[in-house]
């Protein structure tokens, strides 16, 4: 099986996904809804990608530039917190928990002295997690004798409502259920940024632009979001797949974020000793938002400033809630409001708890 080709150095990360490059076609984000919404799941299709414009990444830019100290800051605490394990293995999910796996797997490196593996796999609502990926994980690492299933970190960008959070939970039990060689194994899942006040493993609780949630491919090693299409592309034994997006070589800027936080890095500070705890879950605004609303499927919920950028760039929007508490002109909401103009989409003040942002796909009549 050959893996996807990724623009990451291969000391950062090895990514376990099938190449699928010239079997998966494109659909545009019209014709995948429309799939979608008949009833299709969102990883059997390939999104359409394409490249943002000038103005777009200079929004881009300016988001790394504001926020990659703080960045650094989280990534340190996050790696302080991974360090107590005396081998650990970080586990991403691809494809949003790449970029942070590499700069966790560089800070390890540099400040604990910590050379630890990084692989990147795939999990997908309503499918689970990529077992194949996860057995030859375990056979590598413990043919090196490196590690046990107790130093497996999972590892993710942000989140939203949690659903990614539940799907690796049932994983991990379900591992465990089939196997009991995954004893010790946890479900513990490390962000930057955890609106929905899910995991005590982050960086912030809040709802803040963590740059890599701007853009698609071309901050994620230039690969697709994980495909699972048991028709077309995956067969027994293989991996989840991937595409790789030649095209987009000359404008990639995955290394380019890792290198430039990298940088910023410093030795672990004590200023984040603790978060104030959240009155609302996310879950519960999820809700409140689809009774106020009269929305029948809270899939189509997606809450958070990530989250709401990947409905503006992967899916038919049908309104952005921007938090009626939120200043218009809040650096983290500019790529948002920016998104909104150029597709026309319309912009609704409501209370979303602890959320700046959240995207409402749109129902299509004619699914």
């Amino acid at each position: 099986m050959k893996l996807v080709k990724t623009s990451y150095d291969s000391n950062d990360v090895t990514i376990l996904l099938k190449d699928l490059t010239g079997i998966m076609i494109p659909l545009p984000t019209e014709e995948r809804e429309k799939q979608i919404q008949s009833g299709a799941h969102y990883s059997s299709m390939l999104p359409l990608e394409k490249l943002p414009s000038k103005e777009y990444l200079d929004l881009y830019f300016g988001a790394v530039e504001h926020h990659k100290y703080e960045i650094a800051q989280m990534t340190a605490n996050l790696a302080a917190m991974i360090a107590k394990s005396p081998s650990p293995v970080i586990i991403s999910l691809a494809r949003a928990g790449i970029p942070v796996g590499v700069l966790l797997k560089r800070y390890l490196s540099c400040f604990f002295g910590c050379e630890c593996p990084h692989y990147a796999i795939s999990i997908i609502r309503d499918k689970g997690i990529d077992v194949k990926a996860m057995e030859y994980i375990y056979e590598r690492e413990k043919a090196t004798g490196h590690s046990t299933t107790a130093d497996i970190f999972f590892v993710d960008g942000w989140t939203g409502k949690g659903a990614i959070k539940n799907q690796l939970s049932e994983a991990v039990e379900s591992l465990i259920r089939a196997d009991k060689k995954w004893l010790g194994l946890r479900d513990d899942l490390y962000v930057l940024a955890d609106p929905a006040n899910i995991t005590p493993f982050c960086g912030t609780h809040e709802d803040f632009l963590l740059p890599t949630a701007c853009l698609n491919s071309i901050v994620s090693g230039l690969i697709s979001r994980s495909i699972l299409n048991e028709h077309i592309s995956v067969s027994d034994g293989d991996f989840h797949g991937a595409v790789y997006f030649a095209d987009f070589e000359q404008q990639d800027l995955s290394r380019s974020f890792v290198d430039e936080v990298s940088e910023c890095f410093a030795p672990v500070s004590d200023e984040q000793s603790g978060f104030e705890e959240l009155s609302e879950s996310g879950l519960s605004v999820v809700k409140r938002i689809c009774e106020h609303f009269d929305i029948k499927d809270y899939l189509k919920v997606k809450p958070g400033i990530g989250e709401t950028t990947r409905v503006l760039l992967r899916r038919v929007p049908w309104a952005v809630l921007i938090d009626e508490r939120a200043n218009r002109n809040d650096f983290d909401l500019r790529h948002i409001f920016a998104l909104c103009e150029e597709k026309g989409v319309r912009v609704i003040p409501y209370n979303l708890g602890s959320y700046k942002a959240c995207g409402i796909i749109k129902e299509l009549a004619d699914a």
